[in-house]
């Protein structure tokens, strides 16, 4: 018998050149040694020759109904569940009950290429072998490829074009695409351990089975990305909290990279802020002093640098070869993919933040999205860390001197007695006044004595030590405070700052001259307004004095 609709071509299958012959008719694949075998198990061909005794066509047409009732019960199988795992166990087992069979495994695509999902009937050796798209063997990668039902039947332990399925004892495998509106979701194989001859009728069932399979693992995934999406949206308000929570601290670029890793699900962040054309690493998490060091990279010729450039996330699916990744910033931080979104709000751009990944990887729009919109919230966090800390230094300091105010003062005056009160010691304070500045904005204007003034608490600053504070007091009075000082060190302290003075008056005799009288006061606990008066007291007399002394 012939039949008009076999036809075949050449496939490369493990570096082997096979004949894959396949019915143009029924449009599964029938892979055979030869025409023969093809033709004889083209039973779909068969069906419809007349010359054939009834008992075979109604055996046929029994197997036929055989397989539609079994069809119905992996779709309804398949179809009583959404989560991935119960769909892709049911629709497997069903498949190799009904085919009796005795292995099989199921592949689904990823974005590392084809991933085994899990298996049936085969050592966990075979499995680990096949686990990945680059040692599925070829059946796999060409069913993947051609997107056609596939058939071996002439497997042998020492077989050229399977090898591994000989070695474990395989002798046919039948592979066939797992397909849903035209993408391809993964590769589903059964195979046998004694000869088998599969019939167009058994391919055709595979082929459908696999059909309604794909259809159950769409749902799936897609109930998962909804599960996904809703659990990462949750994620992204507890960062956005968690971020927020910290303002008035000073960990919110550390909050900052530690939530991005975390709502991203990886393990390294960094925080990339503008100086200049260059952006710099200014907080990491989990990357090397060596990443942070060698990370100072211009606007122009890097990823984070384009995606402030274009206001939108930008992401490296594999940092080998593509453009604008520098390879020494990738060996020091150890990663091999990342997604960046920029640091931006009306008010200017901050910078950028960058999550990485130990493997390259595929970014989706929606993670994109997810990273834009943490980001977004994070410039809102670092702003009004800024402007709490543009208050904070308002509340303490003098706008004209840039030194402390008043109540600062009075505030770590106050503190220092309390400590001297528990654990006793010393407090020197210095009150110092401006000798003729009102003469000075008389004769010169008042820019002229802000001067003064200006030139007078930075020379303060300058004389002073770390532990000291210096304040403007009021108009022209400055207060130096000087804790667990003696009164020998504070002679010292003032004669650093006359000194000064001295120093500038003779490095700018056209400036205005500065002159100032200072009292020193040291005292254990006691009243800190009795300190301060007591200090006062004996500036002005230091200043009674000197104008006693001047002639005229």
């Amino acid at each position: 018998m012939d039949c008009k609709f076999l036809d075949s071509y050449q496939a490369d299958l493990d570096g082997s050149s096979i004949d894959v012959w396949y019915c143009r008719k029924r449009d599964p694949f029938v892979l055979g040694p030869s025409r023969e075998v093809a033709l004889a198990t083209c039973s779909g061909c068969r069906l419809s020759d007349n010359t054939r005794p009834p008992s075979e066509l109604a055996y046929e047409v029994e197997r036929r109904n055989q397989e539609l009732v079994a069809l119905n019960a992996i779709v309804s199988a398949v179809n009583s569940s959404l989560d991935l795992s119960t769909v892709l166990n049911t629709g497997l087992d069903k498949a190799i009950e009904i085919l009796q069979v005795d292995a099989g495994w199921v592949s689904l695509t990823s974005d590392d290429g084809l991933q085994l999902a899990l298996h049936r009937g085969v050592s966990d050796e075979y499995a680990r072998a096949i686990s990945t798209l680059d040692g599925q063997e070829g059946i796999v990668a060409l069913v993947a490829s051609e997107q056609e039902t596939t058939v071996v039947e002439d497997i042998s332990p020492d077989s050229p074009t399977l090898p591994l399925a000989g070695a474990e004892g395989l002798r046919t495998v039948l592979a066939t695409p797992l397909k849903a509106q035209g993408r391809l979701l993964g590769v589903m194989a059964v195979a046998t351990r004694a000869a088998r001859s599969y019939s167009a009728d058994d391919i055709y069932f595979v082929s459908s089975a696999a059909a309604q399979l794909a259809s159950a693992i769409e749902h799936a995934l897609l109930f998962r990305e909804q599960i996904d999406r809703v659990e990462r949206e949750r994620r992204l308000l507890d960062a956005v909290e968690t971020v927020n929570r910290s303002l008035g601290t000073h960990s919110v670029p550390t909050t900052v990279v530690v939530e991005a890793a975390r709502l991203m699900g990886t393990n390294k962040a960094a925080l990339l802020a503008l100086k200049g054309d260059s952006l710099v690493a200014e907080e990491v998490h989990n990357l090397s002093a060596e990443f942070r060091r060698v990370f100072v990279l211009p606007l122009d010729e890097s990823v984070s640098g384009r995606a402030i450039r274009d206001g939108a996330p930008a992401a490296v699916d594999n940092v080998e070869g593509a453009p604008l990744v520098d390879a020494t910033v990738v060996a020091a931080g150890g990663y091999r993919a990342f997604l960046t979104a920029p640091l931006q709000s009306y008010k200017g751009t901050y910078g950028a933040l960058s999550v990485f990944f130990e493997r390259p990887r595929h970014f989706s729009e929606d993670d994109k999205t997810i990273l834009a919109t943490f980001a977004s919230q994070a410039t809102v966090a670092l702003e009004n860390q800024s402007l709490m800390r543009e208050k904070d230094v308002l509340a303490r300091t003098d706008g004209l001197t840039g030194v402390y105010n008043r109540n600062y003062l009075e505030l770590t005056l106050d503190q220092a007695m309390r400590a001297i009160h528990r654990n006793g010691g010393l407090v020197s304070l210095v009150f110092i006044d401006v000798d003729d500045l009102k003469t000075v904005n008389d004769q010169r204007g008042h820019q002229a004595g802000d001067r003064v003034l200006r030139d007078l608490a930075r020379l303060l600053a300058d004389s002073c030590r770390e532990t000291d504070t210096v304040a403007r007091y009021g108009g022209d009075e400055f207060v130096v405070l000087m804790p667990g000082t003696d009164a020998l060190g504070a002679r010292k302290v003032l004669a650093k700052i006359d000194n000064a003075i001295q120093q500038r008056n003779a490095a700018a005799p056209d400036e205005t001259p500065l002159a100032a009288s200072m009292g020193l006061q040291t005292s254990g606990w006691c009243d800190p307004e009795e300190l301060l008066l007591a200090a006062d007291r004996s500036m002005y007399a230091m200043k009674r004095q000197r104008t006693a002394a001047t002639p005229g």
